[in-house]
């Protein structure tokens, strides 16, 4: 990189800083001052890293810092970082015609050679700013690329809340080698950290499905239902037959009433950002659910009655549910992922 700049002395520039070069054992070389571009000055304030760094895995256009700066003088820029573990991050030359505070992208080159911990600098006139960036080990590649990876040993770690907001926690589901045949199709459990369970199957043509026991209070037996079909464009819907059931409010009172759950793809191949690791996720399927209960004959609505409001599920391909979230006055109840390890 050092070939890259020339000395320009007759220009001031923003910031002074360093190139680090990186070789095979890993050995840096000692700083040295680039090119000064212009009379724009101003000092760092901070970086922040963005995307997930992996060993051997080239960096992209998800892979970028974004560096605060107060400017104090007009002019033009360009920031480069030292070159730690084969990586660097440039941005493109910029003016700036304001001054105060504005945010700088650097964007990632390179492709890392191991995993570590590395401190990448970028160095001003007067102030330094650094981050951290850690370089994971080279992920395992799933043979599965569908929206629910349902290979043994796969595992999600959620956040999770149910009814109270103050009451997160957090939760894994791992798929279980443990199978249960039902109606003639066989599911596999995923069991959870909390000890319960839901089964699941897939057919490996795009249509994903639950046993569903969530009913059972309600005399409703374990049913099949589609949950998820990855074939299907914006605005497809589909429902399951009617179910048929009873709400009990006391002793002495049954209410019969209908069931008819109805899926619809609402958005489909999005991102999806997951605030609670600040991580943006795509090739994502939106899908809404909505419970349907009414009377049997379908003339008085029950869906108030049962707490039964639309829920929201994301689905990110080769790495399954990343978000669940339903709302209501009775309860409000959320899942969203982690981490996840995919087999």
């Amino acid at each position: 990189m050092k070939k890259v700049f020339g000395r320009i002395s007759a220009l001031l520039f923003i910031c002074i800083f360093m190139v680090i070069a990186c070789n095979k054992d890993y050995s840096v070389e000692s700083p040295q001052v680039l090119e000064i571009i212009s009379p724009a000055t101003g000092s760092c304030l901070g970086i922040t890293a963005n995307g997930d760094y992996y060993k051997k895995i080239a960096l992209n256009s998800d892979n970028y810092l974004s560096v605060d700066v107060n400017f104090t003088n007009y002019g033009t820029y360009q920031l480069h970082t030292d070159t730690v573990n084969g990586c660097w991050f440039a941005s493109d030359s910029s003016y700036a015609n304001a001054t105060g505070i504005g945010t700088i992208i650097l964007k990632g080159y390179g492709t890392p050679i191991d995993s570590l911990t590395s401190v990448f600098h970028i160095y001003f006139q007067k102030t330094s700013c650094f981050t951290t960036i850690n370089f994971l080990p080279t992920p395992h590649i799933s043979a599965e690329t569908d929206y629910f990876p349902m290979t043994l040993g796969t595992y999600w770690t959620d956040d999770s809340v149910k009814t109270n907001p103050s009451e997160q926690d957090t939760i894994r589901y791992t798929v279980s080698p443990i199978k249960k045949t039902v109606g003639g199709y066989t599911y596999t459990r995923f069991s959870s950290t909390f000890k319960d369970s839901k089964y699941y199957r897939k057919d490996g043509a795009g249509n994903y499905y639950e046993l569903n026991e969530d009913f059972t209070f309600y005399g409703i037996s374990g049913f099949d239902y589609k949950f998820l079909d990855d074939k299907l464009p914006v605005n497809s819907t589909w429902q399951t037959p009617p179910i048929y059931g009873a709400y009990k409010p006391d002793a002495n009172q049954s209410l019969p009433f209908k069931l008819i759950i109805k899926c619809t793809i609402v958005e489909k191949n999005i991102k999806y950002k997951l605030s609670n690791i600040n991580k943006t996720i795509d090739s994502v399927i939106h899908v809404q659910l909505e419970y349907l209960a009414t009377s049997p004959d379908g003339q008085s609505n029950f869906s108030d009655l049962l707490g039964l409001t639309p829920a929201d599920a994301y689905y990110a391909k080769k790495k399954g549910l990343i978000y669940y979230n339903i709302d209501n006055t009775l309860f409000h109840a959320f899942r969203q992922v982690r981490s996840w390890n995919i087999q």
